[in-house]
């Protein structure tokens, strides 16, 4: 007997359930769904790059770590959310799997070609990450800027606080110089 219907909904993920699949690819649980990450670019890279060069050092000895593209569990485990984010300032500790915003200092994500869009780093994740709790950043490479958003209020501002490439910004003490952060900057 054939059967005349058609799945009605589709499985969302938890991020509890996300973490346990064997999945190769690079992927990222949004809202539920599985995504695979598009390929980095050679600006995005460097400016990670630069980032890892001037926090994990400046971390040693702290109660605090610097974990580099790595998915979290943003809004818990039985949540639908594990984005994986540039840079996450988290508590140095032992973790069984990833950890939560309760963990998180801040959260760096480095935007090229993923500023705007349904799940962008501005119009997405900053909220997302802002809204659990966790002051963030943004090194937006078109615009040769890092925008902070510390609390909710600053969610209104179109970019956020800027610091432009005359500046440097500050995670626990150490200091970094938003022009180190783009791919001419060493030239």
């Amino acid at each position: 007997m054939e059967s005349d219907s058609e799945p009605t909904h589709p499985h969302l993920f938890t991020v509890s359930e996300y973490t346990i699949l064997d999945v190769e690819a690079r992927t990222e649980l949004i809202e539920g769904v599985i995504y695979d990450l598009s390929p980095r670019n050679e600006a995005h890279i460097f400016a990670v790059g630069r980032l890892i060069d001037a926090l994990a050092p400046g971390f040693l000895g702290s109660q605090y770590i610097a974990r580099f593209q790595e998915a979290l569990a943003v809004s818990g485990w039985d949540a639908g959310d594990a984005p994986e984010i540039d840079v996450a300032v988290v508590r140095r500790k032992r973790y069984d799997a990833t950890p939560t915003a309760s963990d998180a200092f801040t959260f760096v994500e480095v935007s090229d070609t993923t500023y705007r869009g349904k799940h962008g780093d501005r119009t997405y994740r900053i909220p997302l990450y802002v809204n659990a709790g966790v002051p963030s950043w943004i090194v937006n490479i078109p615009l040769r800027q890092v925008e902070f958003y510390g609390n909710v209020p600053d969610l209104g501002l179109e970019h956020g606080q800027v610091f432009t490439e005359n500046d440097t910004f500050n995670i626990l003490g150490v200091t970094v110089p938003v022009a180190d952060l783009f791919v001419d900057s060493l030239i």
